[in-house]
């Protein structure tokens, strides 16, 4: 990398393009991160003398050379012409996050301590929890500020990502064409359009965005005139949508018809005589029960008349 970039200032190319893709940036820095709380507690694990904390500072630069160095190590061997290294390059510049991730692990585990390897004295909940509370302390004192960890992402990524996938490698030999490239850079920040949302995203992911943002007004997915926050579409649906589906009023009476509850008017009026039939049968059956209730009520008092007069006797 050193070599191409000795030639991009031979031949005048001093002003590059410095955006890159900030959502692999940020999980790149936040890997970073947590690779530093890891290896200053394991490095510390059972050493009366030594804190994480007392070790941070100079396992970050320890680790921030690391993951450079070695990054330009693939890189010059897969120039060098070894088709494995070339086929790792690949794997690197596809997949970035988990090649950081890997170097990580190498880092961490040439950095722990004999003692973190006895399980009886360092369970793997109680390191865990070590790890995540230093994590939180290292981000509280901006121990390793953002910027820092950006630039080490930076770095690697210009190492690995040959074919521009997740940084922008243009160079330029004037600031005005920089600033012209930069407007339209497929890397551009840019923020969503729709009222509510504050997300922002890089150009390149200007659709995905638009697929999931919450705030984005879609038509009715029940085919209603309204168009609806994607947020709030399954709440419209089931409750003020013109079109959601509701029962007759008359269903349990015998109508099991289902219609959009903006045409209950419609349906009322239209099957009016069939539901006053469906009234009509309901009396009809009551009238029946109330017969045949006063037929048993009096069988009832004849057989009580008739016990009542016998035991008189």
């Amino acid at each position: 990398m050193d070599n191409l970039e000795n030639t991009s200032e031979d031949k005048g190319l001093n002003f590059q393009c410095n955006l890159s893709d900030i959502e692999v940036v940020h999980s790149m820095t936040q890997l970073l991160l947590h690779a530093l709380a890891t290896a200053s507690v394991d490095s510390t694990t059972g050493d009366m003398f030594k804190s994480p904390a007392s070790v941070a500072i100079g396992m970050k630069s320890e680790l921030s050379g690391y993951m450079i160095q070695r990054s330009e190590t693939l890189v010059r061997e897969s120039m060098d012409g070894g088709e494995d290294h070339s086929d790792k390059l690949t794997k690197a510049s596809s997949r970035p996050t988990e090649f950081l991730s890997d170097l990580i692990d190498e880092f961490v585990t040439s950095k722990r301590g004999m003692l973190s390897h006895v399980s009886g004295l360092f369970s793997s909940e109680s390191r865990l929890n070590k790890i995540k509370d230093f994590m939180q302390k290292l981000e509280t004192d901006n121990s390793w500020a953002q910027d820092e960890r950006k630039a080490t992402a930076w770095a690697i990524l210009e190492n690995i990502d040959s074919k521009g996938i997740f940084h922008c490698p243009e160079r330029f030999d004037m600031p005005d064409k920089l600033a012209e490239h930069t407007s339209q850079c497929k890397f551009r920040i840019l923020n969503c359009t729709y009222d509510g949302c504050v997300a922002s995203f890089c150009a390149i992911h200007i659709e995905k965005h638009d697929t999931v943002c919450p705030f984005k007004l879609l038509p009715c997915e029940q085919l209603c005139e309204q168009h609806v926050m994607r947020s709030e579409m399954d709440k419209h649906c089931g409750t003020v949508c013109p079109m959601k589906l509701t029962n007759c009023p008359f269903f349990r009476i015998g109508c099991e018809t289902a219609f959009p509850q903006c045409n209950l008017d419609n349906h009322c009026s239209r099957f009016l005589q069939t539901h006053l039939m469906y009234v009509v049968k309901v009396i009809t059956r009551q009238g029946d029960c109330v017969n045949d209730m006063d037929q048993r009520l009096q069988l009832l008092e004849k057989e009580y008349l008739f016990t009542f007069s016998t035991v008189n006797t």
